[in-house]
């Protein structure tokens, strides 16, 4: 039974797994990629946070979701406009590009490697796909798992017959590799539903609910901004840390979220927010990501797992060849199943 199951999710599944394994490789280079397109990016970092708040002060408030801050990766604001499109702007208030979403091939691999070019129902589609995927992993292991461990298990042929030695080759592949399969397949699955994922480990450790204190802002218009007085204020509260990510208000009243990312967090974008009176600049609340539940903690870690945040260059670069080796068996795999299924019918029409 586990022979049949990996043999057809095998050869069906590959048509997702094997495009969405390559741009997951792509995307782990995204932001030097970008540089190489668009040499334009390629800027000095500023860290001084009035400065870019002066250039997010004169931009129109309500065209944009929120921006991300520069950083050593990427030394320019990242917008994000209503439209979905990107706009990258340098310390000196200059457009330096304006990227819709298939505008080149990173925009394309981010689209389908995250959106299955079909958004929400694309999101559901990929979650499934990543829980067969699974299957199709456990399934090889399963019936592929050796009775007897000995030293010839592991001899690659390089002059044998093509179903011998593309079965051996694509054991002995498969097998040292499983971990990291399973490791980028699960924790891709798990950024899907992430909601449940996060319930379940916060059940599981029993994490205290976070309730803060509810304090009203002021009404501020939302077309007017002060961003180089609430970006430096943000800063002050956390020295350890740096800011990430801030969202743009949509109503008068609503207070002003910023992320930050402490030295502790592995989340590249963080998970310590800090919320602002954007008229009075003074602090509503700070919420640390390291002061939270240990399931809550747990949860924020499969994001930069699956991105290669952490690990340094040698874990990305893991990643970067996991990336390749579906690619790789299914290759090995294909080659095997045709042989076989041609030896057969050879064999049944000999003489």
């Amino acid at each position: 039974m586990a022979k049949k199951l990996h043999r057809f999710f095998g050869l069906i599944l590959a048509l997702w797994l094997v495009p969405a394994s390559l741009t997951g490789a792509v995307l782990l280079y995204k932001n030097l990629l970008l540089q190489w397109l668009y040499p334009q990016l390629q800027q000095p970092l500023v860290t001084d946070l009035a400065i870019w708040g002066k250039v997010l002060d004169a931009l129109p408030q309500r065209d944009y979701r929120f921006v991300r801050l520069a950083n050593t990766e990427r030394p320019w604001l990242e917008l994000s406009r209503l439209d979905g499109s990107l706009e990258y702007w340098s310390a000196s208030g200059e457009l330096l590009l304006s990227r819709s979403q298939y505008q080149d091939f990173i925009g394309w691999c981010y689209e389908f490697h995250l959106h299955l070019f079909s958004a929400d129902v694309g999101e559901q589609m990929i979650g499934v796909l990543g829980l067969l995927a699974l299957l199709l992993v456990g399934s090889g292991l399963w019936q592929s798992w050796p009775r007897h461990w000995r030293w010839k298990l592991w001899r690659l042929p390089w002059s044998a017959s093509s179903i011998r030695w593309s079965r051996q080759w694509h054991f002995v592949i498969a097998f040292w590799t499983a971990p990291l399969l399973v490791l980028t397949s699960l924790t891709g699955t798990a950024m899907l539903y992430n909601q449940q994922v996060q319930q379940a480990l916060s059940w599981l450790f029993s994490d205290a609910e976070v309730t803060l204190p509810e304090v009203a802002s002021e009404a501020y218009p939302v077309t007017q901004s002060q961003w180089a007085l609430w970006l430096p204020v943000a800063q002050k509260q956390l020295p350890d840390g740096a800011l990430r990510l801030a969202s743009f208000r949509k109503k008068a009243e609503q207070e002003l979220s910023i992320r930050a990312q402490l030295t502790g967090e592995w989340h590249p974008n963080g998970r310590t927010l800090i919320k602002l009176d954007p008229a009075s600049s003074g602090v509503l609340s700070v919420q640390k990501a390291t002061e939270m539940g240990q399931g809550k903690q747990l949860s924020q870690m499969i994001y930069p797992l699956h991105m290669a945040a952490v690990g340094g260059e040698f874990y990305k670069i893991l990643l970067l060849l996991t990336g390749l080796i579906p690619l790789l068996l299914w290759g090995l795999g294909l080659v095997f199943y045709t042989q076989r299924q041609t030896f057969g019918k050879d064999k049944k029409t000999a003489p």
